[in-house]
Order: structure tokens, then C-alpha cells, then sequence
């Protein structure tokens, strides 16, 4: 699944996509630019709780869930201003 959104950032609105990363170790988001398959940020479900939350909430409002957490954490500004890719745990 993958949700598409928008973030103004340096006064400009530009697109970012999100999407869970298939395959093994703890579920995750990945955030990147929509026209670039470049990650910025990666949300993991780690712990416990992560984990659970990440079982049980729908697709959509784990994506959302992380999209969120990304923009309150500015690290969408930061991974673009440092060319670092930036985690974060839900």
C-alpha cells in the first residue's frame, strides 16, 4: 500500500509518498520524494508495542501513523537538508 501526501518545506509544496516495506525483521514505513525512489525516512513498529500496533491497525492508518510521526519530527526537512536517511520508531 502506499499513500501519497504533501509537505510544504523551504516554501515550497512537494510530494512525498509512503509505503510498508515488505519482507523480514520488525514492520516499517518507508517515506521518500514521489518523483525519486530515494528513501528519506524509515518508521519502524519496533517493541513490543510497535509490533502489536502494527498487527492490529489497518494498513492505511499505519502508514498515516508514520507520515505524521515523520512531520513532527521534522526529519523529512532533515533527511532532505543532510542527504541522511532518518528512523524513527512509532
Amino acid at each position: 500500500m502506499i499513500q501519497t501526501f504533501e509537505q510544504v518545506i523551504g516554501g515550497q509544496k512537494m510530494q512525498f509518498c509512503a509505503s510498508i516495506a515488505e519482507g523480514g525483521g520488525p514492520p516499517r514505513v518507508i517515506i521518500s520524494r514521489a518523483d525519486s525512489a530515494e528513501s528519506l525516512v524509515i518508521v519502524e513498529a519496533d517493541g513490543i508495542i510497535g509490533a502489536i500496533k502494527a498487527e492490529v491497525e489497518a494498513p492505511d492508518t499505519l502508514l498515516a501513523d508514520a507520515v505524521r510521526k515523520a512531520q513532527q519530527e521534522a526529519l523529512i526537512e532533515r533527511a532532505l537538508e543532510t542527504g541522511a536517511v532518518q528512523t524513527t520508531s512509532l
